[in-house]
């Protein structure tokens, strides 16, 4: 079990999809993220790529985000989702299961916050942000926070780069459109 580390629903316990294909990110690692993004979360629409459990999204929904939008291919994981969702009583979401490459080509919407947590052996970053861009899933001043096991090479041309958090094996990127 994993937990949401602040807002309305801080310290609630979130289930998490019972298979090796999910990795939830720690409690520590989302806290600092979310302390990083102070004050930019209420009000914003969120697209959680590779959602998982749902940590993130559930997270800034619990941090009064508008709404979020939760991507994830598995079946157990979109079901883990919507069962996160009836526990914590959160309404404000909508949830695909779908590849995410596949939902960044069918132009979703436009979002002020992404998280891209993929799984580390997949190492799809720059395709992600390429589609994100392409599709124009940004608004001006979007963030998006990637996390990763390795060092990423980050245009910073298109994305200022505004902070950098390592935990463990975890590199969390805090990128602005």
């Amino acid at each position: 079990m994993i937990r949401i580390t602040g807002g309305k629903n801080r310290s609630r316990k979130l289930f998490i999809p019972e298979n090796n294909l999910t990795k939830p990110t720690m409690d520590k690692v989302r806290a600092a993220v979310f302390n990083a993004l102070n004050g930019e979360i209420k009000g914003k629409n969120v697209l959680d790529l590779f959602s998982g459990s749902g940590s993130y999204g559930f997270e800034a929904l619990s941090r009064d985000a508008k709404s979020v939008t939760f991507v994830d291919k598995e079946k157990d994981a979109v079901n883990v989702i919507k069962n996160n969702a009836e526990m914590l009583k959160e309404t404000n979401f909508t949830v695909f299961q779908s590849d995410v490459l596949a939902f960044l080509e069918a132009k979703n919407g436009q979002f002020d916050l992404v998280f891209v947590d993929p799984p580390y052996k997949l190492d799809i970053y720059q395709n992600v942000l390429d589609l994100l861009e392409k599709n124009e899933y940004l608004k001006d001043n979007s963030i998006i926070v990637l996390e990763s096991e390795k060092e990423l090479s980050i245009n910073e041309e298109k994305y200022k780069k505004v902070k950098l958090y390592n935990y463990g094996l975890a590199k969390i990127y805090i990128l602005r459109k």
